[in-house]
């Protein structure tokens, strides 16, 4: 089911005029839901991936809202991290370290992570990576400012000085403004995903289409809000968590009301998932979001292939990334973005385009392709 069939999207398009609600519908249906499931187990094989390939014993550290200058860990050499903010309740950071510590124990015997990421732990184990973990990055400042506040802590300063650590970080998702910003603060090769963020940018409409929908973004946007009309840091997320809306999204999806304006229908209750589309990230609706895909790539013949008589997921995969690739992509990451598949299908589906010679390595496609 579309968002915008749902009575809550029917609701909130008579937020705008007639003559505008086909693009209204369009954003809205452009937003990808992300459950509690495909969050865990996305992230988790992310994680446990990296195990193979990052120096061990790793301490897994859940992201988190600091305030301006806190630090995280307290003064002294084991000292322990500080608490929550006063008056603040744990947000995705606490769905983050619950998936944690269920890959660590999942780890059995094998244990390449360290047992808690306080400093006594970390020097016991002669910690080699520090992985800081979120499930969203729409402009990177978050991660950025928790990782300056971890760093801090004299001990670590000294660890990393003389290269006794690195840092890495993992996401389940990250818009691509975000992954520049992470990569160039620690590095292209430390910076790891398991999807990219699709955005308004990103999106394969043609012009009058996109010129439309920044329109009644920046037409309908709250101007009593402190936020650009694109979201935070005006980066035009298009992606829901079950536990959360993003303010990165086009503040028109979240505003609780609209000054100066009419009476506004909110979509999204500022940054909370409403109880009667819950429902909607826990359904696994491969058929609308091949189809949302094969249309944001403009390749209508794609519509009337029978899906399932082809052999597998990565076949399926396959064609979806072969549509991509013959817009010129310049890398995997924005094949990810226009498909909508998680980088780990993307890279599968184009290796084996490559084994099928429909595809050179230097991401072209071959004649046959």
């Amino acid at each position: 089911m579309l968002l915008s069939d749902t009575p809550r999207g029917q609701n909130w398009l008579t937020n705008f005029d007639l003559s505008e609600r086909e693009s209204a519908a369009i954003l809205l249906d452009s937003i990808e839901l992300v459950g509690q499931d495909s969050l865990q187990i996305g992230l988790s094989k992310l994680i446990e991936t990296l195990a193979d390939e990052l120096p061990n014993p790793i301490a897994l550290v859940p992201v988190r809202e600091l305030a301006p200058g806190q630090r995280y860990f307290q003064t002294g050499r084991d000292a322990p991290a500080r608490l929550l903010l006063p008056q603040s309740f744990p947000g995705s950071e606490a769905i983050v370290a619950a998936m944690l510590n269920g890959v660590r124990r999942a780890a059995g015997t094998r244990q390449p992570f360290v047992g808690a990421p306080s400093l006594k732990n970390m020097r016991g184990a002669r910690c080699r990576t520090i992985l800081l973990v979120d499930d969203y990055s729409g402009s990177g400042d978050r991660i950025k400012g928790f990782y300056r506040s971890f760093r801090s802590h004299p001990t670590l300063r000294s660890w990393a000085s003389y290269h006794r650590i690195e840092y890495h970080v993992a996401c389940y998702a990250a818009t691509p403004h975000a992954l520049r910003v992470l990569q160039k603060t620690f590095g292209k090769d430390k910076v790891h995903l398991h999807t990219v963020c699709p955005t308004i940018s990103t999106r394969s409409w043609d012009d009058d289409r996109l010129k439309s929908v920044k329109n009644i973004c920046e037409k309908y946007a709250s101007s009593a809000i402190q936020c650009p009309p694109f979201g935070y840091g005006n980066t035009g997320s298009l992606l829901a968590f079950s536990h959360s809306a993003p303010n990165n999204l086009p503040v028109v999806l979240w505003q609780m009301f609209r000054a100066g304006g009419a009476a506004w229908s909110p979509f999204f209750l500022d940054k909370g998932i409403p109880d009667d589309i819950r429902t909607l990230f826990s359904m696994t609706d491969v058929d609308r979001q091949r189809l949302s895909a094969v249309r944001q790539l403009r390749q209508p013949r794609l519509s009337l292939i029978d899906w399932s008589q082809l052999p597998s997921r990565d076949s399926q995969n396959a064609m979806l990334v072969l549509a991509a690739i013959a817009r010129r992509p310049r890398d995997r990451h924005y094949v990810a973005q226009v498909t909508g598949l998680p980088l780990p299908a993307v890279r599968r589906a184009a290796d084996l385009c490559t084994t099928l010679r429909l595809i050179d390595r230097s991401f072209h496609l071959t004649d046959q392709g």
